[in-house]
């Protein structure tokens, strides 16, 4: 299923082929590294919150799920330079479905894989209208899930520059 991903005033919207909503992941201007993935069943609302190289995720009647991200380094554990940080690689979230894993690319696509196996990308991330491509096998009201855990690993190496 290919998924389209909008961007708005301080939130994005998923939809399907079918251009209906799926899901918004929004993203209130006080909260730095929160965003609010809500389903359009309303029955699911989670928080997806990003710091010191790991990802939470919470939200009423659900177990909270912690997801350490992976950084990119070469064999001797130093950075490509000293004024660039590090690449967010990979983070993996324990799912109903399974071990589902974020893979980001040098080139800033996206990867997901299901227990190991190549179920879908994200592709145009750094564009105003993202797509997204899923096998069926993934439960469609992930897709927020997983485009919260791309947009804080695509942004984790941002720089302030004041």
């Amino acid at each position: 299923m290919r998924l389209h991903i909008k961007y708005e005033i301080s939130k994005y919207k998923i939809y399907n082929e079918d251009d209906q909503l799926i899901c918004t992941v929004r993203k209130k201007l006080s909260a730095g590294n929160e965003l609010t993935v809500i389903c359009t069943d309303r029955d699911r609302e989670y928080t997806v919150t990003h710091s010191d190289g790991a990802i939470r995720i919470s939200g009423d009647g659900m177990e909270t799920l912690h997801c350490a991200v992976r950084y990119q380094s070469n064999a001797d554990g130093r950075q490509e330079a000293y004024w660039r940080p590090a690449m967010a690689e990979e983070t993996e979230i324990m799912t109903g479905c399974g071990r589902l894993s974020v893979r980001q690319t040098r080139n800033r696509t996206f990867e997901i894989l299901l227990n190991d196996r190549k179920t879908g990308e994200i592709r145009r991330m750094m564009s105003i209208h993202k797509e997204m491509c899923l096998e069926n096998d993934v439960p469609e009201w992930y897709a927020g899930l997983i485009f919260a855990a791309a947009f804080f690993m695509l942004h984790d190496d941002d720089m302030e520059i004041v």
